[in-house]
């Protein structure tokens, strides 16, 4: 199909997850509402990334794909993806902007008869997307940020897709960034937001607790008050770290995605691993150290202008080896000297800023 003078006004976003890259589209999605003030826009999304942007105005209707059945298999899958596949079919839209480029997305895109699916090009996405889809972008960079890379998508509809940080489409409930500005000030604001723990499917890219426990102690005795947040499956983690780490580091309480996202908000800096919590923090405007395993950092590392900190051991990476092979040293070797350095300067900025500027988030329309 020939790219030259796509339109729509019906437009469908397929990002199922992971939360961070759910996160990260949304510079791409306010930049297609901003250029189609007037269009549909529909996004379908894994019930568990959902409520990440559930309550998000640029979007009309959400289409949710409990990923509980497909993990099932069988006709449990099968009716789930029908389901789907029916309500989507249902509304008509024109475009569709395959942001996850994987087999999954595209079955399901090319299932929805919509008559243009953007994609990316072999090589470009993964496990055979590209054959679902019928418009293709080629990317100068495959790790190129993803930020940057989600936006690229938008080249076909005769879209600008360069990155504004003014404009990264995030939107919080007012009730909800309310309560964690009460929550910050009750305890006295801490100035440093923690994020130690990852699935357990990526476990190894964790930094070591007793390093964690050591930072923390170190910046104590900085004066420095640091809390500690935490998701279902690294409670045990936070806990063990707030125990060891002395009566300065707190526990923060279970929370939704959109109250932790609104809490971190609230702080002077953040450091922690590769999770959706560091994208919360930098596309906040927050001063953000991360530790970065694997993938080139570029993929990773939060945009300028925020301030930000890459925590990696790059010695121990091999050159030719691939991502999944690469030693788990890269991230667990990272010095706490090298850290603490870290944390003191992007702290030293945010002092100066205030924190948080909540950069480029959505208001509603104008």
């Amino acid at each position: 199909m020939s790219n030259a003078a796509i339109t729509g006004k019906r437009f469908l976003v397929m990002r199922l997850g992971a939360i961070g890259d759910v996160l990260r589209v949304l510079p791409a999605v306010r930049r297609l509402r901003s250029s189609c003030p007037d269009a549909t826009i529909g996004w379908a999304v894994e019930h568990w990334a959902y409520p990440m942007i559930a309550a998000n105005p640029m979007i009309d209707r959400f289409h949710v794909l409990d990923r509980r059945a497909l993990d099932a298999g069988g006709l449990r899958a099968v009716a789930e993806v029908r389901r789907l596949v029916g309500e989507i079919r249902a509304c008509r839209y024109d475009v569709l902007l395959d942001f996850h480029g994987r087999a999954k997305s595209g079955l399901i895109g090319w299932l929805t008869r919509i008559p243009v699916r953007i994609g990316y090009a072999r090589g470009d996405a993964s496990e055979l997307n590209h054959l679902f889809t019928n418009v293709h972008v080629r990317l100068q960079d495959r790790w190129e940020n993803r930020v940057l890379r989600f936006l690229d998508l938008l080249a076909p509809l005769g879209i600008d897709t360069r990155y504004d940080p003014n404009e990264h489409g995030l939107y919080i409930d007012p009730e909800i960034r309310r309560a964690a500005h009460s929550w910050y000030e009750a305890h006295d604001r801490p100035e440093l937001a923690v994020y130690p723990g990852t699935s357990a499917q990526r476990a190894r890219e964790r930094w070591p607790a007793e390093k964690w426990i050591e930072l923390l102690r170190r910046m104590a005795d900085r004066e420095v008050r640091s809390v500690v947040f935490w998701g279902p499956e690294e409670q045990e983690l936070a806990q063990r770290i707030v125990a060891e780490a002395g009566a300065s580091c707190l526990l923060a309480p279970p929370t939704t995605l959109p109250e932790m996202m609104a809490m971190i908000g609230c702080f002077r800096a953040f450091v922690g691993c590769d999770t959706a919590a560091a994208h919360m923090a930098w596309m906040q405007g927050i001063p953000t150290g991360v530790f970065i395993g694997a993938k080139p950092p570029r993929t990773i590392a939060p945009l300028e202008p925020v301030p930000s900190y890459v925590l990696r051991a790059d010695e121990y990476y091999r050159e030719g080896v691939r991502l999944g092979r690469q030693p788990a040293e890269l991230v667990t070797a990272v010095p706490v000297a090298e850290a603490l350095e870290a944390v003191g300067r992007l702290l030293a900025v945010g002092r100066r800023s205030g924190g948080g500027s909540q950069a480029g988030e959505w208001e509603g329309r104008s």
